[in-house]
């Protein structure tokens, strides 16, 4: 399904620059049948007949230039669990961050439609204060061929370095997506160079999580479809006391008197050790 080899210069280069972006990363045969997710899903038909943790757009009731994101379809679509759950991408995402495994937190399904809007700046790991460690590193993994015009990823270069900066602004279709970007740039002069993640599709981009990142408005007349796997270290627990960010939807897996994060909910991928939930 995946194939992508990393090397020591990959990992140099991650560490530098807080992503690193792969032009071969799903096999081309599985490219249409992940496209052909989409629209069930987005209409609310979930295979498992279980519904994701989050749904931000619906046929019929939401905006059609709105970017339309669903939350942990693994949890829906065995397909899709194969994949956001492989054990390649827990082992990469490891290697790159120097833990001693994987597991997932959560998978996005990502679809930005002609004309759709922006999504703002941010760190991924911002939005996870109710994990420990409070990190994450993410694949984003393209589905349609990306560019600047039609609304792809975009990092600021070594921004990763910057310091953990607790979430603020619109996250959805910000009319200044690079607001909150700006402002905290400019106070702290901090150098903003931008990459925008362009491949074909079937590419992909690792990034840290605390690189600053976000996309644009689709310019074009094609659609930008994407499917990305947010981890975290395979020994990371619940925080003992912290609900902000995510953990407002994603706490209530905690078990009573227990830190430990669940299998069942939060599958771990790869560790050193050989062990993965699938």
């Amino acid at each position: 399904m995946i194939n992508c080899t990393i090397t020591n210069e990959d990992i140099k280069s991650f560490n530098k620059n807080g992503f690193l972006i792969k032009e071969r990363f799903l096999q081309e045969k599985y490219i249409s049948l992940f496209l052909s997710k989409f629209d069930p899903l987005f209409r609310g038909e979930f295979p498992n007949g279980i519904a994701p943790d989050e749904q931000n757009w619906l046929y019929g009731k939401d905006n059609k230039y709105l970017t339309r994101q669903i939350c942990n379809a693994w949890k829906s679509d065995d397909l899709i669990r194969d994949l956001v759950c492989h054990e390649l991408i827990g082992r990469i995402l490891a290697n790159l961050m120097g833990w001693p495994g994987s597991r997932i937190l959560q998978d996005n399904i990502l679809w930005k439609p002609p004309g759709a809007k922006t999504l703002g700046y941010h760190q991924d790991a911002a939005y996870d204060d109710w994990i420990v460690p409070q990190t994450m590193a993410t694949c984003w993994i393209a589905l349609d061929n990306t560019s600047k015009n039609n609304g792809t990823l975009e990092y600021v270069v070594n921004s990763h370095k910057w310091g953990l900066v607790p979430p603020n602004g619109d996250f959805h279709s910000p009319k200044d997506y690079k607001k909150t970007l700006n402002e905290f740039s400019m106070h702290y002069n901090k150098e903003v160079t931008i990459k925008h993640v362009e491949v074909p599709s079937g590419g992909v981009a690792f990034h840290h999580g605390l690189t600053w990142h976000g996309s644009g408005y689709n310019k074009t007349k094609r659609h930008r479809r994407a499917i990305v796997s947010h981890c975290i270290p395979s020994n990371a627990k619940f925080h003992p006391t912290n609900t902000g960010g995510t953990g407002k939807i994603y706490k209530k897996y905690k078990k009573i008197n227990s830190l430990k994060l669940d299998e069942s909910f939060f599958p771990i991928l790869w560790t050193k050790k050989g062990k993965k939930t699938f």
